[in-house]
């Protein structure tokens, strides 16, 4: 087993068009010494089989109940004595929640359901679900991709959790919220840890990832690498878009006539798939592109109006393409988040379907196919929205709560990251997922005590060399488990609280990793607690 050769490697592979391609993260552009035979653990993986069997089954299995004295496992699954679902189980990789015999899942309907998917031997056998279990990265690939597309986008909902609060929170984004996976962590054979993530891009080509180290670690340390070498989706038609929006076009500007190939259009209604022209009643034309999404309709006045739905990724990509561009990756982020936020809040629901008008006094949505790299931004961002306050943008005027595009684009330029150009904009929100769960929850009071405090230590702090001062008060975020740590890139403290003198001695503690993180003292763990002592009175 040569899949965790060397002290710092990792490796990636995916399949498209049938065919596997492997690469090694460590050497970029090169290709890995791996092959499709080479065989890898399943460490956690096991666990993403049980879930799709069982979404793909419709079972309705009971919740799992942790015990109130609980045991090593169910620590990863539920507090003592609450219970845990299915999707969060999957998330928070609960090992007895998809215990087979817990499942009462039959080895006979197991072994029928699984060959009419896949001719992939090893996976009929439901003894093969253990941690310990070895198959080739080939047989990995193939079953991941004979997951029929209901069941997969079921796994990939219960894996944002996963990607955005868990073992993925270091490198989503990097990565974006798009790319959904299970981690797992296990070891090689002479025992040296081994984790990484499989699952699926935006389109359903299906990956993994291996290296050197805990799945948490690793996925820290090569996420950079991972988004750089990972093959781009294909994400005009990708099934992943489950969401649908309706938009009326021009409901402001009267169309006069609509012209294929030179020949006006007298039909009553149909579908619009082609080269078309427009003219409008005021003398404008418009050339637009469609592949059948946009329906075209006359009205009693004799008007025809165009209605469009689509996916929503592909819906936020058409707002990105008209109210703003695609020049600044991070500004187009931006502006996604934004915009998906926007329709969130102002457009009506039903039947699954949002709806919303083609308008200045709404967003306004391009007609023709969008642009792939919109659609990027978009799955980029896929799922993510903005909760804690109203939003709106300009094109060039900012205030609270209204990004400025043009201060977006020029933020973006100076190196600002999507998730600073937001934070910037609305400083009362914090970014969320469609289905409300927040990827920081943001405890403004503890902000609120360290701006305060902050600028009493400005004295002492000064006389200490490698202090930075930070541009703003960093982010706070509710820690939900784990340890309290800063995030330097995003320049973010997780804690679990700031009210005791205990909590906020930790908070300072990582508030000061920030301030010296480009000088030695920033990673002297002594001098930190020693001087975040001395500013919080605490005596040693």
């Amino acid at each position: 087993m040569n899949f965790a050769h060397g002290e710092d490697n990792a490796n990636v592979a995916w399949l498209e068009h049938n065919e596997i391609t492997i690469k090694s993260l460590s050497t970029p552009k090169a290709h890995s010494f791996l092959t499709p035979e080479e065989k890898v653990p399943l460490g956690s993986l096991w666990k993403l089989f049980v879930y799709l069997y069982l979404a793909d089954t419709h079972a309705k299995e009971a919740e799992y109940v942790c015990s109130t004295t609980p045991s090593e496992e169910d620590r990863y699954c539920c507090p003592p004595g609450s219970s845990v679902n299915r999707d969060r189980a999957l998330a928070h990789s609960c090992a007895p929640y998809f215990d087979p015999n817990r499942l009462h899942i039959s080895p006979k309907k197991w072994k029928k359901y699984w060959e009419e998917k896949t001719t992939i031997e090893w996976v009929n056998d439901i003894r093969h679900l253990t941690p310990e279990t070895e198959v080739s990265l080939h047989d990995l690939l193939f079953v991941l991709s004979a997951i029929p597309t209901q069941a997969r986008n079921e796994a990939r909902d219960a894996l944002l959790e996963t990607s955005l609060e868990l073992y993925g929170k270091n490198a989503w984004s990097e990565l974006g919220s798009a790319i959904r996976y299970k981690t797992y962590s296990w070891h090689t054979h002479d025992g040296k840890a081994f984790g990484g993530a499989a699952g699926w891009l935006a389109d359903g080509t299906p990956f993994w990832f291996g290296a050197n180290g805990s799945s948490f670690t690793s996925l820290t340390k090569w996420s950079k690498a991972l988004s750089l070498t990972l093959p781009t989706p294909s994400l005009l038609s990708t099934s992943t878009d489950n969401s649908c929006v309706d938009v009326s076009f021009f409901e402001r500007y009267p169309l006069k006539a609509i012209y294929k190939e030179k020949t006006p259009i007298k039909v009553e209604s149909g579908i619009l798939k082609g080269n078309f022209r427009l003219e409008f009643e005021n003398g404008n034309w418009l050339t637009i592109t469609t592949q059948g999404e946009m329906r075209l309709r006359k009205n009693s006045d004799q008007h025809y109006t165009i209605y469009g739905r689509f996916g929503l990724n592909n819906y936020v990509a058409r707002v990105i393409d008209r109210e703003g561009n695609t020049t600044q990756t991070h500004a187009a982020r931006a502006l996604a988040v934004a915009a998906r936020t926007y329709l969130v809040q102002n457009g009506n629901y039903q039947g699954g379907c949002w709806s919303i008008s083609d308008s200045s006094h709404t967003q306004r949505v391009s007609a023709t196919i969008p642009s792939q790299k919109g659609l990027e931004a978009a799955y980029f961002t896929d799922d993510l929205i903005l909760r804690g306050a109203p939003i709106h943008y300009h094109m060039s005027t900012p205030a609270l709560n209204q990004l400025s595009w043009r201060d977006a684009y020029a933020q973006a330029v100076s190196g600002w990251s999507f998730e600073k150009i937001l934070k910037h904009s609305y400083p009362n929100a914090a970014i969320a997922t469609m289905n409300g769960r927040m990827e920081c929850v943001p405890l403004k009071a503890a902000e609120s005590w360290l701006a305060e405090n902050s600028q009493k230590w400005q004295s002492t702090l000064n006389r200490e060399g490698g202090y930075e001062p930070l541009e703003s008060i960093p982010t706070i975020c509710q820690l939900s488990d784990g340890n309290p740590y800063s995030d330097q890139k995003r320049l973010r403290i997780y804690v679990r609280g700031w009210q005791s003198l205990n909590d906020r001695l930790t908070l300072v503690h990582e508030y000061l990793h920030l301030v010296f993180r480009y000088h030695p003292n920033g990673v002297n763990e002594t001098y930190i607690e020693n001087l975040a002592r001395k500013l919080t009175g605490v005596t040693p």
